[in-house]
């Protein structure tokens, strides 16, 4: 195992008083003492040349005192060295707090010094970072427009937004107009250099342009370009191109767009500008914050690498303040925790907040992995990714609050990808930018990789809400996805399922910037999905969506649509580039309860090719008492009647299917309820 460097690395707090939580860590120690040899590491009063076989100092020896010196001084010491670093637990010394492992470079607040009437500024060592944080809370790059009100727990992709004027290649099928259509294909390479602003937007006398970035909004992503010069004609180019071109994405877009990072925009509460040459933080704080808080400025990556080892336990630890390495784009790390080719790897009762990058990830080769009862908060990417050969995977119990707060490459809490044994169980997920969870993206199997009845990712009992947050669009509080060979026109979806269930979930609160908040969404022909007794509400799309694919089952939901558009999504000639994949799925005992009056079953471009979907047994119900609803509520604009006709949905009814109280999202079925009677079940997921 490697550690890197982390300042105040973990200190001890012990006090007569035991909160619960240090309390049970005390039990915990004692549980462990009957067959582990113990070691004790303490920042302030410890000596790496100690054995560290004693908690305090006392008779010549007493804790370690940095993680590198403790893992090199256990080594020393064991009787096995072949072992390595193996069968090790990490575990937070009771007290009235956990341990706190930062990867910052603190400054305290009394060390900064007023510049006028708001900004005050502190000299510091080291580099500068997008993650700088006053106490707990984040601070914004100093930014345009500023934030409607700073909170400290702030997405930077949030709105209000500048509106690019034009493209600096326009062509008749790629411009500003979206002449080239929904999503314009041939976009010229120079609009990926920059492109030109409204006069007034962006100050060509900035005096050093050069430190900013610009925050450009595709459809499903947000990139920044580093600021290289503004010139004659209201050019603004950058130093490097983009991952996309402006304006291939012409609706969902909105062509919108931020500046960061320059000194002149530094005139909101929460901001803050980092001057590296001269190694100076700016910032304006809230009144009087500095007097009771201290900064801190990222500046370690990666804190453990842990590799090639076994039986690997962190417990009652918290984690802080970790960089992102400068990187913006799809990459997966850097991590707090890097983990490959290692067996039986847990974390427990952690805390990971203020983080640049990913908090956890799950490499090559990993076995028996447990992340339980943990809280992530304030990560800039994802909380947990794992690769695609991870087996017997569990994350249960966590809570997440805050992901995609800086990178906006389809970011998400969660992106898991396994093998074998995935399981991701009661889990409350709220506040990404993107996507709640991302389950899949990875190389698909077989029909027959697993025996029926059993599933290779099994998503249960997760509360996912308030995702999406109006920054970006297309995606879902749980999206599913195979890899892009199964979304062509010559696909072999005979290896595209992702053998996933999705139960017993709550999907609700999502808000798209244009389309595509949905609730659960099966994309590239996914295969092999069961989505089954969940409750679905308060969304921005549909409510489940699967796009292409086969073998494919939405069973036992509890649907409440509440915006126009569709709730259910099938096929399209998108996926396929104009060609239609076959797709089977089945859409059975779900109950539909619509409130807005423009809400279909489809949407008109919808389809499917060779046998078609079996819907049946379903209840519809329409709040509205808009006639031309109920005419055209059907796939292709039909009737109930003209639908049943086409052989679907022979036994399904429209009317109220009695849910106990919408009011407060309590989606169980009165015992007198009309679904009750097709064979729908009724089933609690209240909190």
């Amino acid at each position: 195992m490697k550690n890197a460097h982390a300042k105040n690395a973990l200190t001890f707090s012990q006090v007569d008083a035991l909160t619960q939580e240090s309390q049970f860590m005390q039990n915990r120690i004692l549980q462990l003492s009957r067959s582990a040899d113990f070691f004790y590491l303490d920042a302030e009063n410890g000596n790496d040349k100690w054995n560290g076989k004693r908690p305090t100092p006392e008779e010549g020896t007493g804790p370690f005192k940095t993680f590198i010196g403790a893992i090199d001084g256990i080594r020393a010491q064991r009787a096995f060295p072949n072992e390595k670093d193996s069968k090790l637990s990490i575990i937070g010394y009771p007290g009235d707090k956990r341990p706190v492992i930062s990867g910052a470079v603190k400054i305290s607040g009394k060390n900064f010094t007023p510049l006028g009437d708001k900004i005050f500024f502190a000299p510091f060592k080291g580099k500068c970072s997008k993650h700088v944080f006053l106490g707990k809370k984040r601070l914004i790059r100093a930014r345009k427009p500023n934030l409607k009100k700073w909170t400290g727990s702030d997405m930077t992709g949030e709105g209000p937004y500048l509106i690019i004027k034009d493209l600096l290649h326009p062509t008749s099928d790629c411009d500003r107009q979206a002449s080239g259509g929904y999503r314009q294909k041939n976009c010229h390479s120079n609009n990926k250099m920059g492109f030109i602003f409204e006069q007034g937007d962006i100050d060509p006398n900035w005096s050093n342009p050069k430190t900013g970035d610009i925050v450009i909004f595709q459809g499903w992503t947000a990139e920044r370009g580093h600021v290289k010069n503004v010139s004659a004609g209201n050019i603004l180019e950058f130093t490097k191109p983009l991952r996309f071109p402006i304006g291939e994405h012409p609706k969902s877009s909105g062509f919108r767009y931020i500046v960061e990072h320059i000194f002149e925009e530094l005139d909101a509460t929460g901001e803050f500008f980092c001057d590296e040459e001269a190694q100076i933080l700016y910032l304006i704080p809230p009144e009087d914050a500095l007097l009771d808080e201290d900064v801190f400025i990222a500046s370690e990556d990666t804190f453990f690498i842990i590799t090639d080892t076994k039986d690997i336990q962190f417990e009652g630890l918290e984690f802080r303040h970790s960089h992102d390495r400068n990187f913006n784009s799809y990459r997966r790390k850097p991590s707090v925790f890097h983990v490959e080719h290692t067996r039986h790897f847990s974390v427990k009762r952690c805390l990971f907040s203020n983080i640049g990058y990913t908090g956890i990830l799950i490499y090559k080769s990993c076995n028996y992995i447990q992340i339980l009862e943990s809280q992530f908060s304030d990560v800039g990417y994802f909380a947990i990714d794992s690769n695609v050969q991870t087996k017997n995977l569990l994350i249960s119990k966590n809570t997440f609050v805050g992901c995609g707060v800086t990178n906006m490459f389809q970011p998400s809490c969660l992106h898991i990808r396994g093998a074998e044994n995935v399981k991701i169980s009661d889990n409350k997920i709220s506040r990404s930018s993107y996507a709640g969870m991302r389950i899949g993206w990875q190389s698909t199997f077989t029909k027959d990789y697993v025996s029926e009845g059993r599933y290779v990712f099994d998503v249960v009992r997760n509360d996912v809400s308030n995702y999406g947050m109006g920054i970006l669009s297309d995606f879902a509080g749980i999206y599913l996805a195979s890899h892009p060979g199964c979304s062509g026109p010559k696909a072999n979806l005979s290896n595209c399922h992702l053998h996933a269930r999705v139960a017993f979930n709550t999907v609700h609160n999502a808000s798209a910037y244009r389309y595509g908040g949905m609730g659960i969404y099966g994309d590239t022909a996914v295969s092999s999905l069961t989505v089954e007794n969940n409750w679905l509400y308060d969304l921005d799309g549909a409510a489940v969506n699967f796009h292409c694919g086969q073998n494919n089952v939405a069973l036992n939901n509890m649907i409440y649509h509440v915006k126009n558009g569709r709730v259910f999504g099938t096929c399209n000639a998108i996926v396929g580039k104009g060609v239609l994949l076959k797709q089977d799925l089945t859409f059975k005992k779900n109950v539909i309860y619509v409130t807005h009056r423009n809400g279909r079953l489809w949407r008109p471009f919808d389809a499917w090719r060779f046998d078609a979907p079996d819907v049946d047994n379903n209840v519809y119900y329409f709040s509205s008492d808009d006639q031309r609803q109920r005419d055209e509520f059907f796939p292709k604009k039909k009737s109930f009647g003209e639908w049943q006709s086409k052989s679907h949905d022979l036994n399904s009814v429209i009317g109220d299917p009695e849910f106990m109280d919408t009011k407060n999202r309590d989606f169980r079925l009165k015992i007198s309820s009309i679904a009750r009677n097709i064979g729908i079940k009724s089933f609690d997921l209240r909190k």
